[in-house]
């Protein structure tokens, strides 16, 4: 399973002041967020999911492509390690405006079967035919008071009901890493992990640099994208000691360094770095055009109907 873009999208708001962040079960290794990801003249881009995360959504879309009348404000997506395997655990959060009743009266007509947790109904979905051979996972789906979706691996989607019942605030660490970020990005991601773990999921000849220097000796990374004229992206990682983080630090100062080229070269600039208590945060800004026109690039070059369990993009 590898973590590659992207998502279109408009518009910013805080990531703190989303309402889908409750639902988020703690200890989750990927959480990414993005708001309003299917206005047609929407820009900016950047997600990095699983596999199984694009999967997901391109399913729920299709779920809910009979309600005519659906809207999409946000959506955050999560992975999560259990017993299992390593990220096995794949869940969608999406808030908005459906219609429940008839969403899940289409799906029965198609055989759907349903159960109930936590007082809600839930929906039962087996793979779909065009990728029985990538998802081996009967997932869940469940709308809560026509206004929020969650889909997903049972486990993930049963926490996430656990915390709706519960009316539980939002993880404190996940508000903590968030709040590292300024409040414009539009598009953000929070990876809690090991290096070695990040390596193994990284898909790293789609993540040049400086993705690759800034996720190499981290445990935990967050990085915002702002989209405009010039796109912005913020950071902050911990890595396990004081020198490694002032290892990092030196390496992303370096601007050489900081070329990211695919059929054509960028110039980022580094406009703040710092380096503390074993953290590095810093802002690199790129031409927005330019950065957006890649991202469509890598988007179009992977087909979710294509690609093998160790690749993915959106």
């Amino acid at each position: 399973m590898a973590l590659i873009v992207a998502l279109p999208i408009h518009g910013f708001a805080s990531p703190l002041d989303s309402n889908l962040l409750p639902l988020v079960p703690a200890g989750a290794q990927i959480v990414a967020g993005i708001e309003d990801p299917h206005n047609p003249g929407s820009k900016g881009r950047l997600l990095l999911v699983t596999h199984n995360n694009n999967l997901d959504f391109y399913d729920w879309v299709s779920l809910v492509g009979v309600d005519a009348h659906r809207e999409v404000d946000e959506v955050i997506e999560v992975a999560a390690s259990s017993s299992r395997e390593e990220l096995t655990e794949h869940l969608l959060l999406v808030a908005g405006r459906f219609d429940r009743e008839y969403i899940f009266r289409a799906a029965a007509r198609n055989g759907l079967a349903t159960s109930e947790y936590e007082g809600e109904k839930v929906l039962l979905v087996k793979p779909f035919a065009r990728e029985q051979q990538e998802m081996l996972d009967t997932r869940w789906m469940a709308i809560l008071n026509d206004r929020i979706a969650i889909f997903g691996t049972p486990w993930l989607v049963k926490k996430a009901l656990e915390r709706n019942a519960a009316h539980a605030s939002a993880d404190t660490l996940l508000l903590n890493r968030l709040a590292q970020l300024p409040p414009d990005v539009n598009s953000w991601n929070v990876l809690v992990m090991s290096s070695p773990m990040l390596a193994r999921h990284i898909a790293a000849e789609q993540l040049h640099a400086p993705w690759a220097h800034i996720l190499d000796g981290a445990n935990d990374l967050t990085v915002g994208i702002h989209y405009g004229p010039k796109a912005r992206v913020d950071f902050a990682l911990r890595t396990d000691n004081n020198p490694q983080s002032a290892y990092l630090a030196s390496v992303l100062a370096q601007p050489h360094l900081l070329q990211i080229s695919l059929s054509q070269t960028f110039r980022p600039q580094i406009v703040s770095l710092s380096s503390e208590q074993r953290r590095v945060q810093g802002s690199i800004t790129l031409p927005g055009k330019q950065f957006d026109a890649w991202l469509a690039r890598v988007y179009h070059s992977r087909s979710p109907t294509s690609v093998s369990d160790t690749a993915g993009a959106r």
